[in-house]
């Protein structure tokens, strides 16, 4: 049970240690999940913390075999099994793994010789060399293999062509690979992505793990535990008036109004309505306010697509009301068509701007919500 504690504001990269937060239930979940199936894939929305928990998984199994692979910026088939290939060798290098493997040490050394001083640059090994060594580790050694933002490199290689050769192959290979179990995830629905493009069949045996948002409860208490970190005490009526900002689950929102409220500096360090509202105030005004990189993704997928311009009409709409489907595509239906328009929305979903409730859409973010209205406000028909 989490408690109030200190936790280091921190809105950029991934947390583990004792700055993790309350995710107990979830690696209960996960364990029983891993011991009863081979491959998983992990589900939700962007910014809710699964790298996070990836990497805070790997920490408390130090000494178990476990990759962790980054596939964003990946671009071919041949650069994805080489980068296995290079984690491979790095986690057998690595002294704490050693102790563990002391046994199938000299098994792995004899199937990749190179291993003692091999780094990525310098692996000379054909695609199917390599992949020829992977299947031997990993038919003789247990081995979990972490791969994250998959969905993003099967993006990639469909614009190539080649998602459905190397979905095929990546089968074969798991099929191959009897001790290997794998984890995929990222922040876009990566079984909405395969279904779209036909090939469901090439991850059927994959289990769907979903990751949970923060609870209202959870999410006040981890905006408390940021405010202890600097000192600040946040009264029972304060909590009620910012909970309806962060109840939406969002750990990076939590985080980013967190790190705002350290400008302001109240001299007794108790946080008042009035400096929350300072706060939201400064979160809306502020140009981008940490965002650059939150909105830089979804606009290179807009521009690709060319759908600027209706995704910022519906945002527009959306920070002031809820709408449902149809109202939403009576202002937009001189843009895209309806099928456009529900891809657009399943991935401003994806993209943690948005969330449905029941037939309407809504922003996810009242904080977010009121920043858009300030900086981002479009035309509305």
């Amino acid at each position: 049970m989490e408690h109030l504690r200190k936790i280091d504001i921190n809105t950029g990269a991934a947390v583990s240690g004792k700055d993790f937060f309350n995710r107990e239930k979830e690696f209960e979940s996960f364990k029983r999940r891993l011991n009863s199936t081979k491959h998983i894939v992990i589900s939700q929305i962007r910014r809710t913390g699964k790298t996070s928990f990836m990497k805070e998984f790997i920490k408390r199994n130090q000494g178990s075999p476990i990759l962790y692979l980054a596939v964003q910026g990946c671009q071919t088939e041949e650069n994805f099994y080489k980068r296995i290939y290079a984690q491979t060798i790095e986690y057998c290098k690595n002294e704490k793994a050693l102790d563990f493997m002391k046994n199938k040490w000299n098994k792995i050394t004899e199937i990749i010789p190179e291993i003692k001083g091999v780094k990525l640059g310098q692996i000379k090994e054909t695609n199917d060399q390599i992949v020829d060594k992977l299947i031997k580790i990993f038919k003789k050694e247990q081995f979990i293999l972490f791969i994250d933002e998959f969905p993003d490199f099967i993006i990639n290689l469909k614009k190539n062509g080649t998602v459905e050769s190397f979905l095929g192959r990546f089968r074969d290979f798991r099929n191959e690979c009897d001790k290997l179990k794998t984890v995929l995830t990222g922040s876009i629905n990566l079984i909405r992505t395969v279904s779209k493009l036909g090939l469901s069949d090439k991850l059927n045996e994959y289990k769907t793990f979903k990751f949970s948002l923060f609870s209202k409860s959870s999410s006040l208490l981890l905006f408390r535990c940021l405010l202890f970190s600097i000192d600040y005490e946040l009264n029972k009526k304060e909590q009620n008036y910012i909970l309806p900002y962060i109840e939406d689950g969002m750990p990076y929102f939590i985080q980013l109004l967190a790190d705002n409220i350290m400008d302001i500096s109240p001299e007794n360090k108790v946080i008042t309505i009035n400096n929350l509202k300072v706060a939201i105030k400064r979160f809306r005004q502020l140009d981008e306010f940490g965002l650059e990189q939150f909105h830089d993704r979804l606009n290179k997928y807009l521009k690709e697509e060319k759908l600027e311009k209706p995704a910022k009409i519906i945002l527009s709409h959306l920070s002031h009301d809820k709408l449902d489907f149809d109202d939403l595509y009576s202002f937009v239906d001189n843009e895209i068509n309806r099928e456009q328009l529900d891809e657009l929305l399943n991935r401003l979903e994806e993209e943690a701007y948005i969330k449905k409730e029941g037939e309407d859409y809504a922003f996810l973010s009242k904080l977010m919500a009121g920043w858009w209205r300030e900086k981002k406000h479009f035309e509305r028909r």
